[in-house]
């Protein structure tokens, strides 16, 4: 596929938008929330050139990437050692402008190597989770198409076996194994065999420079909260955007030590990777949560800021063992993902004793990263904050397009630089997510106060519609979870036939507790509509995506064998 067809590809479904939008009259925006003036302007660099420049000025710097299972360290000379090595080799096989690769491993010291080369040479790097089963693999590689694979060794046989059913991809790389590898190269050997001894000096490497809004950057899977994931297409600026932001001195986070556990392959994650690299700081790289393990890491190696996702916050807040280990450390927590409630924030704020600062983030993985930040002196607990720089938000009645003004609450829409090229490869999703004047749906239900902060309420699609009445799922998680016995919870609707749906609580207990004492703690917090008449079912887990959100389909999905009459746990 030629640059012209692949440009063409990324960018027909904007200009359906574009041309939907003159078919239609222009929604009234009366109300629109802008971002501050931006501290720097936004660089015309590829993120390609941006971070190389970066590596090769911090060549000497003593921090690097720590893997916390193994002890293993990876310095920033030698991560880009080997990031322009790979680049050379991609380009010595004619991986070079606009070809797709895609990367599927957990977190380790090896997985930003080919994402870094791909920047470098122009491809389009699609990070995947190793945790998908074969059929939500072959779903999201048949979006994008990707000819070559890099994994780790843990999911190499599940990539192989998708292999033999995939034409269009010649080549799976295996990142983290020295050891040769049947039916497939190790990183190393495909080096050594397209480089042929060629010496690669990063002070002679050239990276990739280019029109940064319309080269393709990332295919990121969307959430997939509400259907099958889809392939969510950034550009170099989008990412851009982004690492200008980390080092804007009023969202820049803390520049010694970044915690690497959110998973790599999931916008979140992988922007936190990304701005930990082109800053130089420490990453310590954590490839999956284990209670202790995270504590200690914590404890060990002085992580001052936490940058976490709401279900972390809860077992900080909860748990029994965070006492026995010294997180004296921890002055700052980043929170994002899916909204924290004000209670768990507080709560936070008593149980750390040297926590100055705990902010809430908010974006989508079809804006980049995230929209709206908290100020450091945060003075409104359950604020996901401000609109960042460059960035515009207006919240919209969804029924009728008109703009809402302060403590309204309606969909949250956005425009600015953050905002993906479109959903790759799926002209109708891209032309339905936007408004006819070009605003980004967000899905969310929020507001913003007179000081422009902004609050989410929850998902427009996930409201339990009681006798029609719209009650808010994360309202009576967040009650719940102020139960000393609740660890976890996910709300849903019940069908019923009279009532249209009755509000109902998965609830993780710590201790026992019965339905009937949840139930009436639950009523004597909330008006009647929202009282839970759907009951409670208890369960080991709440199913959550790796950033965190609640995989509500799961949950209605289960109710389908629930029989209310019966003692159900699951």
């Amino acid at each position: 596929m030629n640059l012209n067809e692949v440009n063409n590809n990324a960018t027909s479904s904007r200009q359906l938008v574009l041309t939907h939008q003159v078919e239609m009259s222009t929604e009234e925006d009366k109300f629109v929330t802008f971002g501050p003036e931006p501290a720097e302007p936004l660089s015309d660099n590829t993120v390609g050139k941006e971070i190389f420049e970066k590596l090769l000025a911090n060549s000497t710097n003593d921090n690097a990437l720590i893997d916390v299972f193994t002890g293993r360290t990876l310095s920033y000379k030698s991560l880009l050692q080997k990031s322009c090595e790979l680049a050379e080799a991609l380009r010595s096989n004619g991986y070079t402008n606009n070809t797709i690769l895609s990367v599927c491993s957990e977190n380790n010291l090896e997985f930003f190597i080919p994402v870094l080369a791909s920047l470098f040479v122009g491809c389009i790097m699609v990070p995947i989770s190793f945790n998908y089963e074969s059929y939500e693999m072959n779903n999201i590689l048949n979006i994008s198409k990707p000819k070559v694979i890099f994994c780790s060794n843990s999911v190499l046989s599940k990539v192989l076996h998708l292999k033999t059913r995939l034409s269009y991809l010649e080549n799976v790389i295996v990142i983290d194994c020295n050891e040769p590898v049947l039916e497939a190269e190790n990183l190393d050997e495909f080096m050594r065999r397209s480089l042929k001894e060629k010496l690669v000096l990063p002070s002679n490497f050239q990276p990739l420079q280019g029109d940064s809004e319309k080269l393709g950057a990332f295919i990121l899977c969307s959430s997939g909260t509400t259907g099958m994931p889809k392939g969510v297409l950034l550009s170099h600026k989008n990412i851009m955007v982004t690492l200008l932001h980390s080092r804007d001195p009023r969202y820049s986070f803390n520049n010694a030590t970044a915690l690497g556990l959110m998973p790599f392959f999931h916008g979140y994650g992988l922007n936190i990777g990304l701005t930990a690299i082109a800053n130089g700081q420490k990453l310590v790289i954590l490839k999956r949560f284990e209670e202790d393990t995270f504590l200690k890491s914590i404890q060990d190696y002085g992580i001052p800021l936490l940058i976490i996702v709401p279900p972390l916050a809860v077992f900080l807040e909860k748990s029994s063992k965070v006492s026995k280990y010294d997180l004296s450390c921890v002055e700052e927590i980043i929170c994002g993902a899916a909204p924290l409630s004000k209670n768990t924030e507080l709560a936070l704020r008593t149980r750390l004793k040297n926590l100055k600062l705990l902010r809430q983030i908010y974006g989508l993985t079809e804006t980049t990263f995230a929209l709206t930040r908290t100020d450091k002196d945060n003075k409104s607990p359950g604020s996901c904050g401000k609109i960042v720089s460059f960035m515009s938000c207006k919240v919209r009645n969804p029924q009728t397009g008109i703009s809402l003004g302060p403590n309204q609450i309606g969909e949250l829409c956005f425009k600015g630089p953050l905002v993906m090229t479109g959903y790759y490869g799926n002209e109708e999703a891209t032309k339905e997510i936007f408004t006819p004047d070009g605003w980004l749906k967000s899905g969310d239900l929020g507001y913003y106060d007179e000081q422009k902060r902004f609050y989410i309420v929850d998902r427009l699609k996930e409201l339990v519609k009681y006798k029609g009445y719209q009650v808010s799922p994360s309202e009576l998680e967040a009650v719940l979870l102020r139960h000393p016995k609740v660890r976890d919870v996910g709300v849903v609707g019940l069908p019923d036939e009279i009532c249209g749906e009755l509000p109902l609580a998965f609830v993780v207990k710590i201790e026992e507790v019965t339905e009937a004492e949840l139930q009436k703690y639950v009523a004597s917090i909330v008006s009647p509509q929202k009282q839970l008449r759907g009951g409670v079912i208890f369960v080991s887990e709440i199913p959550k995506n790796p950033s965190g959100k609640i995989l509500r389909r799961e949950l209605r999905d289960r109710l389908k064998s629930y029989n209310h009459n019966k003692n159900f746990n699951m």
